[in-house]
């Protein structure tokens, strides 16, 4: 039997010879002699409690059993440490308390102990090294207190050029906090605002194909630096998009759209008809090996009524092969081509016309300039547009189908997939107006976005990997080419060996911060070891939560936050037990004695 199970034997057998003594006494008293029966009660009430508090003051943590070990990590300074048969620290923890064992990781410590059924962490978490060797035991934590600042950041995956995208993250500890992203050129782009939760949503616009660092920056109520971390963005770059735009009838629509297709870079062909069997441009006809060759077709509502019954089963044919298919009805569409569009698998439906403004993005000149980009030479950048409204357009609000997220109102453009390719119906009117207005960039935004929406899909020329990679961290490759190996920015070539056991992955540590060239196109962003330490401390107690959870024992005992400390039991065990002394002592409820 362990001490502390003598311990309490003895405590609980005191207790109850004692309460049995009262009680003896209590029933052997003659009628006129014996105790009120309230006095009793709490001379037994009171002898109980007093046992139990000196138990808890000489023992001031539960006891455990063999089978728990507790493990300390970075930051178990000053942290409460449970009760357990062992008790090591690993390296990244800092002084080891008196009993404690030093171990390199977690792994040699459970070899060392095959007994440990029960793991409590105390700190900042566990590193990915030691997160395989808990292997399904229970585990409970004690987390360190984090430190303000960046907890959470989303970098976007692969973007497209000129297209939009969105960092979010989460700021702890810091309330009002202002979050500002600057672009590789230091400037600001965007700023907002901490919710509640301690929340943010940032935006940014990609330019030229190749892999950029933009950069988040938080600030407090004070305005004083508080914390800087690196986004890492990749603009993917890939072969130009194949357009093929057909109009019903020359409009200034067709003419913007014309123009956005050439600034974006675009392979586009077009045809524009002018009544009466007459047509310009360069459009092929509208058969399966023409239309195989597109990437994307834009079709005019008017456009649409002018083709015959085997074209639009072409059309159709050709979107079930893996073509996108964008349909643009500023006016309510005609019941065949609700019918036409309903047999691709699109059922909509159309409401009354709305007015929409789109977004006109920062009012200081400097982070417009750098959201909307220099501009081109026969249409620069206007200083003048800084404050400026956008005119606003007008829209048929559609309902069925799945919205284009994040351009425009949710119900101004609906898209469903049909086979391999996808087909869709905008119905935004008079968007010329907005590059006619000083703002291609958001005209281009849009539009840019529908299409990467709906387009078929082609091979990017550089791709990103999804997660977060450090210094001295492990970081899994996935998808990877034979014989690929990594090129560190030091120029040091790391070969790649495929698990099959593992999905064909490969695991790397990279040495060196920055941009990382993977054979096949791949590029990845180390952070150094001490880049954004809220991430890694944030991302390591999110782990070891998880771990908890899968984990979890109902049978264990959960970690005290924090624990009581003996000098709290021994004041409550002194008052418990003076006030058994003092009842002891008092007249109050014994026989004879004058009633209050």
């Amino acid at each position: 039997m362990r001490p502390e199970h003598w311990l309490g034997a003895v405590l609980l057998a005191a207790a109850l010879l004692s309460i049995a003594r009262l009680a003896f006494a209590h029933l052997r008293a003659p009628g006129g002699r014996r105790p009120a029966a309230w006095r009793s009660l709490a001379l037994a009430v009171l002898t109980a409690a007093s046992a139990l508090l000196l138990y808890r003051m000489l023992l001031p943590s539960a006891p455990a059993g063999p089978d728990r070990l507790v493990v300390l990590t970075a930051d178990a300074d000053g942290l409460p440490v449970p009760a357990a048969a062992q008790v090591i620290a690993l390296p990244e923890a800092g002084e080891v308390p008196p009993g404690a064992s030093r171990m390199p990781d977690l792994a040699t410590a459970l070899r060392l102990h095959p007994q440990v059924r029960e793991l409590v962490v105390v700190g900042a978490g566990l590193h990915p090294r030691d997160r395989d060797a808990v292997d399904g035991r229970a585990l409970a934590y004690l987390p360190a207190p984090v430190a303000p600042g960046l907890a959470e950041l989303d970098a976007p995956g692969d973007v497209a050029p000129g297209a939009r995208f969105a960092v979010r993250g989460r700021v702890t500890g810091i309330e009002g906090a202002r979050v500002s992203l600057f672009d590789p050129a230091g400037r600001v782009v965007d700023t907002a605002a901490t919710d509640e939760a301690g929340s943010f949503r940032l935006s940014g616009t990609a330019r030229g194909a190749g892999a950029t660092l933009f950069e988040v920056a938080i600030r407090g109520v004070e305005d004083s630096a508080w914390a800087r971390a690196h986004v890492p963005v990749v603009v993917a770059g890939s072969a130009p998009m194949r357009l093929l735009l057909l109009a019903g009838a020359p409009n200034p629509d067709t003419r913007a759209l014309r123009r956005w297709a050439e600034d974006a870079g675009t392979s586009l062909r077009w045809r524009i008809a002018f009544g009466g069997g007459a047509v310009t441009g360069d459009a092929p006809t509208l058969d399966a090996a023409s239309l195989g060759k597109q990437d994307l077709v834009l079709l005019e509502a008017r456009a649409w009524d002018g083709l015959g019954p085997a074209a639009r089963a072409a059309l159709l044919a050709a979107v079930r092969e893996g073509l996108g298919l964008l349909v643009h009805a500023p006016q309510p569409p005609s019941n065949a081509l609700r019918s036409w569009l309903r047999t691709g698998g699109l059922a909509i439906e159309t409401g009354r016309l709305r007015e929409w403004r789109v977004d006109a993005g920062p009012d200081d000149l400097a982070r417009l300039r750098a959201w909307s980009g220099p501009g081109s030479e026969d249409a620069p950048f206007d200083p003048q547009l800084a404050g400026e409204a956008p005119p606003a357009l007008g829209y048929l609000p559609l309902t069925g189908g799945l919205p284009s997220a994040g351009v425009g109102a949710d119900d101004m453009m609906r898209w469903q997939a049909l086979g391999k390719g996808r087909i869709g119906l905008v119905t935004l009117a008079d968007s010329w107006q907005l590059p006619l207005a000083g703002r291609a960039d958001l005209h281009g935004e849009l539009w840019s976005a529908w299409a990467g929406t709906l387009a078929r899909p082609g091979d990017a020329a550089v791709t990103g990997f999804s997660g977060e990679a450090r210094v001295g961290e492990r970081v899994a490759l996935c998808a990877l080419e034979a014989d690929a190996q990594v090129l560190a920015p030091d120029g040091r070539a790391t070969p790649l060996v495929p698990d099959p056991a593992a999905g064909g992955c490969a695991g790397l540590w990279p040495r060196v911060p920055g941009w990382h060239r993977i054979e096949g196109g791949g590029v990845l962003w180390v952070r150094g070891a001490d880049d954004a330490p809220g991430l890694q401390a944030a991302s390591m107690q999110a782990a070891t939560r998880e771990l908890a959870g899968a984990g979890a024992d109902p049978g264990m005992q959960a970690v005290p936050s924090p624990a009581v400390r003996p000098l709290v039991w021994f004041l409550a065990w002194l008052l418990v037990t003076a006030l058994l002394w003092a009842l002891h002592r008092s007249r109050r409820g014994r026989a004879g004695a004058p009633a209050d």
